[in-house]
């Protein structure tokens, strides 16, 4: 199945083709097919999985470690597996599966090859975009080794913040268990943040009040 225009104007704002022209961008897509997966559909696991990026069109999908832990959830205009195209990979790191009725276009490596030919400027885009993703990886990093447990989660959530704030998606039984934390550190922890106004909780969204520490980028 071929890209709607729907979908086209989707991908218009997607990082890799800000600076394309619609035509140029349609031209493009032409040898591109939508794939369409139903609820509880393992998209990529970490023994099948293929060398390219993922693009949501529709739907929603679940990022998850093992079988239960969340990570995140992925929704229209977002990717994953930008950082397996260009390695040979044996195994993938984590299961992306459908939450919900979705549907997705995948970018191979030899595709994104003739794009960056083509369109420089989306190289460098996808150099930043790793770039962006490298700087995440060392702030959860630090997450792990900070000195106690308010640390951990407070450079946690400097890591997952989206703006000024975190969802909090597979709830917190699940980010103790990210963290490596019982419930009862979990919660110590954030009362501690709260009682320094370092962060506010509403329900499971949670408000960054404090400015990242410099020490940290």
């Amino acid at each position: 199945m071929s890209l709607s225009p729907d979908h086209l104007r989707l991908l218009s704002q997607f990082f890799l083709f800000r600076n394309l022209s619609p035509e140029e961008l349609a031209a493009l897509a032409a040898g591109l097919t939508v794939e369409r997966y139903p609820p509880g559909a393992v998209i990529y696991s970490r023994q099948e999985f293929r060398q390219a990026m993922g693009v949501v069109l529709e739907g929603s999908l679940s990022v998850l470690k093992g079988k239960e832990l969340l990570l995140n959830t992925l929704g229209p205009g977002q990717c994953f597996g930008a950082a397996a195209i260009f390695c040979p990979a044996e195994d993938y790191v984590t299961t992306v599966m459908a939450k919900t009725p979705s549907a997705l276009v995948f970018l191979s490596g030899q595709w994104l090859t003739g794009l960056f030919a083509q369109h420089p400027a989306s190289a460098v885009a996808y150099i930043a975009f790793l770039s962006q993703r490298i700087r995440f990886l060392n702030r959860k990093i630090d997450s792990f080794t900070a000195p106690n447990a308010q640390e951990t989660l407070y450079r946690h959530l400097l890591a997952a913040q989206q703006g000024d704030a975190v969802e909090v998606a597979g709830g917190y039984s699940q980010l103790a268990r990210a963290l490596n934390l019982g419930r009862a550190s979990l919660y110590r922890a954030l009362e501690t943040l709260e009682a320094e106004g370092r962060i506010r909780r509403e329900g499971k969204r949670i408000l960054l009040l404090s400015p990242p520490d410099a020490s940290l980028e």
